[in-house]
């Protein structure tokens, strides 16, 4: 037996030989329980800090705990493309809806084509209100001409339980990877950096088969929101590392493929509107973490964690470790973990506070 919704496969739920006289069950869309758009963050692990870790309860939806969420000996990264992203976005919304509200996101594209106008030294250094806007203001208008100019790739979702327990799905613990064809490789009008594509191409990336089976971003945006997806994003605590242009990809897509906002304060409105204001970018994090510098990978090695699916520069595996080094950092002794929750939320590497530009 397996579910059809409005004509579209959505769920297997048995063999074939189980339907009656051959054919699918069709059962019509039930009205979706109300999320509220803001709660209370809730912590990835429940942290040395916390005595007690509150439950986001969804009427309708099952509680996980700890104790009771599947579990498997594998991880796997689902590869998504034109032929199955709806069935797995609905894979993903019912997860949401059954308590995995910790998300984290990479994206892999074909790397910046206008170089910086500020030094990198700059970008870190503690500043004044008005350079800091100014500071800011640049960068975002780097960021911006090279996220209007070149085409996403590749787009990793991870999600957790707030317990830390990650989704299991066809029997092993999974992540999400979804190709798009936004980007030929063969066509000279697609800006690139060629150093980022051939780095992409060692680790295993085929344009090739993203140009034939990906999908098409526009399409992507509007299945999102069709689905009701997008009403749920803010409602997560999303985990990212120097996210300034990840986010700047999703924008660009979910306002339909134009140009990003002129202004930083309107690009930082949109994170907030469709993101909510709980999102962390370790990047920032380990300005307050003695011993932590360098990039993903490094973070990760140095505070012991392994990359656990997939290998690096694959928007997939670096979501999932993005997220299991985010649970790593919020565990820290001696109340670090505690202080990188209450002092980081909200910020963007490179692009300064949501709640900063939302009072300018």
């Amino acid at each position: 037996m397996m579910i059809v919704q409005r004509g579209i496969l959505i769920f297997p739920i048995g063999p074939a030989s189980h339907f009656h006289g051959g054919v699918p069950v069709v059962f019509h869309r039930r009205p979706m329980p109300q999320i509220p758009l803001h709660h209370h963050p809730i912590p990835l692990y429940p942290p040395q800090f916390q005595s007690r870790v509150p439950v986001f309860r969804v009427v309708g939806a099952p509680i996980c705990r700890q104790g009771s969420v599947k579990k498997a000996d594998q991880f796997k990264v689902r590869r998504v493309c034109r032929y199955n992203f709806k069935v797995e976005i609905a894979v993903i919304q019912s997860l949401i809806r059954a308590g995995y509200r910790f998300a984290s996101f990479d994206t892999e594209f074909p790397g910046t084509v206008v170089k910086s106008e500020i030094p990198k030294h700059l970008i870190s250094q503690a500043v004044l209100v008005d350079v800091y806007k100014k500071k800011h203001r640049n960068g975002y208008k780097m960021m911006k001409t090279n996220v209007d100019q070149t085409h996403i790739i590749h787009l990793g979702l991870s999600l957790s339980y707030p317990f830390g327990n990650f989704p299991v799905y066809d029997g092993a613990y999974c992540c999400w990877e979804f190709n798009f064809n936004d980007f030929d490789v063969d066509c000279a009008n697609h800006l690139r950096n060629s150093v980022s594509i051939d780095v992409l191409k060692r680790q295993g990336i085929d344009f090739s088969e993203n140009k034939c089976t990906g999908i098409c971003s526009a399409d992507f945006a509007e299945e999102i929101k069709r689905s009701g997806l997008v009403e749920l994003l803010p409602c997560l605590t999303w985990a990212t590392f120097q996210s300034a242009y990840d986010f700047g990809y999703l924008i660009k897509m979910f306002t339909g493929n134009k140009e990003l906002p002129e202004d930083i304060k309107e690009f930082m409105g949109n994170v907030k509107t469709y993101f909510g204001p709980n999102v962390y970018d370790i990047k920032y994090m380990m300005k307050f973490c003695d011993g932590l510098f360098g990039g993903l990978n490094s973070v990760a090695e140095t505070l012991g964690v392994d990359c656990v699916a997939g290998s690096s520069h694959q928007a997939g595996s670096d979501s999932l470790l993005t997220l299991q080094t985010f649970a790593k950092m919020l565990k820290m002794e001696k109340n670090k973990g505690k202080r990188l929750w209450e002092e980081c939320g909200g910020v963007l590497f490179g692009s300064g506070n949501l709640d900063f530009w939302h009072h300018c």
